[in-house]
């Protein structure tokens, strides 16, 4: 196996609790990021197309990791810590926002990127420190209108 799918799949173990094996049935490949997609979309090849499947964890320079928003969505329901759930209507919509939030000390959260859930629904990530959530949901899948 590539070591740095290697890496990011330890990444995704250590720090969310995703376990390796689920994604056996998948392809993981090395674009620079590590990507995701099935057995099948690995095998379509289409010269218009540079890559397929999503982007699964971003991979910077210095070796840092970030599981990204569609990997979170796909993935985030196998994950087992650093969740973050959000409490009430109004946390949802503050998120949804863009906004960042006031969480205070959460047991059982390491600082760094987290999970933001609202029940069973993965919505995004957060990097969480000092008791804040600063939001990391993408603007293109912030909701603009939610009620303030």
């Amino acid at each position: 196996m590539n070591p740095k799918i290697r890496k990011a799949l330890d990444f995704l173990q250590n720090k969310f609790g995703i376990p390796p094996d689920i994604f056996d049935e998948f392809e993981l490949v090395d674009y620079g990021d590590i990507w995701v997609m099935t057995p099948e979309a690995a095998k379509f090849e289409i010269k218009a197309f540079a890559r397929r499947g999503i982007r699964l964890v971003r991979v910077f320079k210095r070796g840092n990791m970030k599981f990204t928003t569609a990997g979170m969505q796909i993935f985030g329901k196998f994950a087992t810590k650093n969740i973050v759930y959000l409490t009430d209507r109004q946390q949802l919509e503050a998120y949804l926002r863009g906004e960042d939030l006031r969480v205070g000390q959460l047991e059982g959260v390491e600082e760094g990127q987290v999970i933001v859930k609202w029940n069973d629904d993965v919505l995004g990530s957060a990097v969480y420190r000092n008791g804040k959530l600063k939001n990391q949901l993408p603007k293109g899948r912030r909701v603009l209108g939610a009620r303030r």
